[in-house]
C-alpha cells in the first residue's frame, strides 16, 4: 500500500502520539479485509478537422521480370507499379480556389552487385488511371521511354514525371468523390552486356498541390 507525503507524516505523527500516551503499548498491524476494483472508462472522439490531402500507396516494392524486348541488343523487364490512391477528405468550401493535385515519380539508380549499377533513364512507365470519378477532371500522365527507346519522352523516371493528376481540386470533388486511384505499367530496358545479378532502385512518388498562374494579358 502506498501513501502520499502528506498522509504518511499524518500517520507518523499520529503514531508518536500514541506510543507517548500508551507508553509501553505494543504496535498494531492493519489486516487486509477486501478490495474492490473500479473501472475507470472514457470515450476519446475523433479530432474535427478542417480535412486534408493525402497520398498512399498499395504496397512497398514491385518486381520486374524478364520479357522479349525485340530487339537483339536489349533486355527488358517489366513489372506494374502498385497502385496509388489521392484522398481529398477537405470540405469543397475549404479547399482554395484554382488549385490542383498532381502526383509525380522519379527514380535513383539500379544499384548491383560488385558495384554495378543501372541509370534512372533506364527505367520508365506507362501511367493508367485505375478511377478517376465521374468529373472527368482526374487524367493519368503520358508514358515516359527509356534510354533504349527513341524519341522525346525517351528520357526514363531522372526527373519527376507525371503519374495522374487533376485541373481542379474543388471541383472534383462536387460530386461527392473523396478518393481516386492509378498504377503504372513499368519497364526497364539495358544492353544486353549488362552484369547479371539483383539490382534494387527507389521509386518516390510525390503529391504536390500547387495554384494556377494567372497568365498576363
Amino acid at each position: 500500500m502506498k501513501f502520499s507525503k502528506g498522509a504518511a507524516a499524518r500517520l507518523a505523527v499520529a503514531a508518536v502520539g500514541s506510543l507517548v500516551l500508551v507508553g509501553t503499548a505494543s504496535a498494531a498491524f492493519a489486516a487486509e479485509v477486501g478490495d474492490k476494483d473500479v473501472d475507470v472508462n472514457v470515450n476519446i472522439t475523433p479530432v474535427v478537422g478542417p480535412g486534408s490531402l493525402s497520398l498512399t500507396v498499395a504496397g512497398t516494392s514491385a518486381t520486374l521480370a524478364e520479357t522479349a524486348s525485340g530487339a537483339p541488343e536489349v533486355r527488358q523487364f517489366n513489372g506494374s507499379l502498385p497502385t496509388v490512391t489521392v484522398s481529398d477528405t477537405r470540405a469543397v468550401g475549404d479547399i482554395p480556389a484554382d488549385h490542383f493535385w498532381y502526383v509525380v515519380g522519379q527514380a535513383s539508380a539500379f544499384t548491383g552487385p560488385g558495384g554495378a549499377s543501372i541509370s534512372a533513364d533506364h527505367l520508365g512507365w506507362t501511367p493508367r488511371l485505375v478511377n478517376g470519378g465521374a468529373t472527368g477532371l482526374v487524367a493519368e500522365g503520358e508514358a515516359v521511354g527509356t534510354s533504349e527507346d527513341t524519341g522525346v519522352d525517351a528520357v526514363g523516371l531522372v526527373d519527376k514525371e507525371l503519374l495522374f493528376a487533376t485541373t481542379e481540386s474543388a471541383d472534383v470533388k462536387q460530386g461527392g468523390e473523396s478518393s481516386w486511384t492509378a498504377n503504372a505499367a513499368l519497364v526497364l530496358k539495358t544492353d544486353k552486356g549488362v552484369a547479371p545479378g539483383a539490382y534494387s532502385s527507389k521509386l518516390t512518388l510525390s503529391l504536390f498541390e500547387d495554384a494556377f498562374t494567372p497568365t498576363q494579358p
